[in-house]
């Protein structure tokens, strides 16, 4: 099979890309590309939804939802979790705690330790945010269906869990 015939679509045309219509077909299997692709669309819908209106970038709104679902987490747990930088994990735990959306214990196990925990204030604005970020996911999402979303966020899920 050559490379055009893999990269025919079942409409019959080349693969191309979403913009300028630019033949992809060298492309086509890499699912890095591919990946880069489709957050383009995911992170407008962040940006539009939560990233302009409410000053948080993607990681300091994952920071804030992961600690909401993890109560006591320490900052090394985040970091290692989401693959990211100390200095870059203290930045934004300072920025969720000087806007009253965190709050910092320290650790009685451990004194050096600090544990994190979400506010009040943090728990409604999460719900709001996560809601419209889902709904927002949705409509720009316009070309799977629902199963097929599903599908994909379980496909995306399990390649993350090839991380060392």
């Amino acid at each position: 099979m050559t490379t055009q015939e893999k990269t025919t679509s079942s409409a019959g045309s080349p693969r191309a890309t979403p913009k300028e219509s630019l033949d992809e077909a060298l492309l086509t299997e890499l699912v890095g590309y591919q990946l880069a692709q489709a957050t383009i669309v995911t992170s407008r819908v962040f940006q539009t939804n939560v990233g302009k209106p409410h000053d948080l970038n993607a990681v300091e709104y994952t920071m804030l939802a992961l600690i909401h679902a993890n109560p006591g987490v320490a900052p090394t747990q985040l970091r290692n979790a989401l693959g990211i930088s100390k200095p870059y994990v203290t930045t934004g735990l300072e920025k969720l705690s000087t806007r009253n959306l965190i709050s910092r214990q320290v650790n009685p196990n451990d004194q050096r330790a600090q544990q994190l925990h979400t506010t009040a204030d943090a728990a409604q604005l999460l719900d709001a945010l996560t809601q419209k970020l889902l709904d927002g996911e949705k409509a720009a999402l316009f070309t799977l269906t629902p199963a097929e979303r599903t599908t994909l966020g379980e496909l995306l899920h399990k390649l993350a869990q090839a991380r060392e």
